[in-house]
């Protein structure tokens, strides 16, 4: 039946997924200044993170210990 409201289950999910990448993009941030990059980077980090989560987890981990610039 299609009324127009959201079920239960898919406003969990939806919380869920928000959670998800917030806290992703927290713990992106948090790396990248534990391992001495500059607030810019890891701003950009975090927000590529919590918008691009599927490939930024990938990306992230493979960019992690090297230096970019």
């Amino acid at each position: 039946m299609l009324t127009g409201e959201p079920s239960t289950f898919s406003l969990i999910a939806n919380y869920f997924l928000l959670a998800l990448f917030g806290g992703s993009a927290v713990l992106v941030f948090w790396d990248t200044r534990r391992r001495g990059r500059v607030l810019s980077e890891s701003i950009a980090w975090a927000l590529f993170m919590a918008f691009m989560f599927p490939l930024a987890i990938v990306v992230y981990i493979y960019f992690r210990k090297k230096k970019l610039l």
